[in-house]
């Protein structure tokens, strides 16, 4: 599932390329300014569609101030790239003085096509939910951090209890709302902690595909390196995820990037040639 959501992500960049793809034609074939307009309008569908978030949802709030200035800012940030699409091709037709000789439509079409195909491949309100459940799930971290007696003699069991959540998210969670669980558990407890009972369920076979995502944020964000100095935190997490090859290559990523910015963790660190290897 994580690589699917990969190439997912993949294909929304390239049908996205598409909708800038049409104004930097356009200034490429020569039309002129008069045309702006038509491509400011296909951006804002797009970011409707696409966004509809961002956008006024009822009739009063076409009335906020607040909402109106944030999408009047939304709508300038759209005419800059388009201008700076069209500017672009007019540029580069200037230079090499070549106007290809095709219909204005063209351009238009392939801004237009972007729109049906990244909604095909992105599906907003799923988007949405996804940000729901992750409000939800965090909230109950904190309640149930709150319950745990106020000694915490037993802190492997509330790791245990604070993961719960995170393990149970689905599998195509991104990196970013996983390190929004993280955030929001280890406040309430120690790091090493919830490496270990990360570990432990890798080694029991029972992580789910967000625990081991989990996993390998946790030991290797800068953040925290120093606390695990000693205990092979990073050579056991590279081990349990050396069959996700999506995980080793953000393992590697993120342990060079670590050994980069924090010397305490060369001791515990896999090698460089072995993550090189697999970044």
């Amino acid at each position: 599932m994580g690589v699917n959501l990969h190439n997912r992500l993949r294909l929304m960049r390239g049908a996205t390329a598409l909708l800038y793809l049409g104004p930097l034609l356009a200034g490429l074939g020569g039309f002129g300014w008069r045309i702006v307009p038509v491509f400011v309008a296909i951006f804002l569908l797009w970011t409707l569609i696409l966004r509809p978030a961002t956008w006024p949802q009822t009739a009063p709030d076409w009335l906020r101030p607040d909402l109106l200035i944030r999408l009047l800012g939304q709508s300038l940030i759209q005419v800059l790239l388009v201008v700076v699409c069209f500017g672009i091709g007019r540029g580069l037709g200037g230079v090499t003085g070549f106007l290809p000789p095709f219909p204005v439509l063209l351009p238009i079409a392939i801004s237009m096509l972007a729109i049906p195909l990244c909604r095909l491949i992105w599906n907003p309100d799923q988007a949405e939910a996804m940000d729901r459940f992750l409000d939800t799930a965090i909230g109950a971290i904190t309640a149930a951090s709150a319950d745990m007696p106020p000694d915490r003699s037993d802190a492997q069991t509330l790791a245990a209890r604070l993961l719960a959540p995170l393990q149970a998210l689905h599998d195509a969670t991104t990196d970013h709302n996983i390190l929004r669980h993280l955030d929001a558990i280890t406040p309430h407890a120690d790091p090493a902690d919830l490496v270990a009972v990360l570990l432990g369920a890798a080694r029991s076979g029972t992580a789910s595909r967000t625990g081991l995502q989990a996993l390998v944020l946790l030991v290797t964000d800068l953040r925290h390196g120093g606390r695990f100095a000693g205990a092979g935190y990073q050579t056991r997490t590279f081990m349990a995820i050396a069959g996700e090859p999506d995980l080793a290559l953000l393992f590697a990523r993120r342990s060079m990037a670590q050994l980069d910015g924090d010397p305490a963790v060369w001791g515990d660190s896999v090698a460089p040639e072995t993550l090189r290897l697999h970044a």
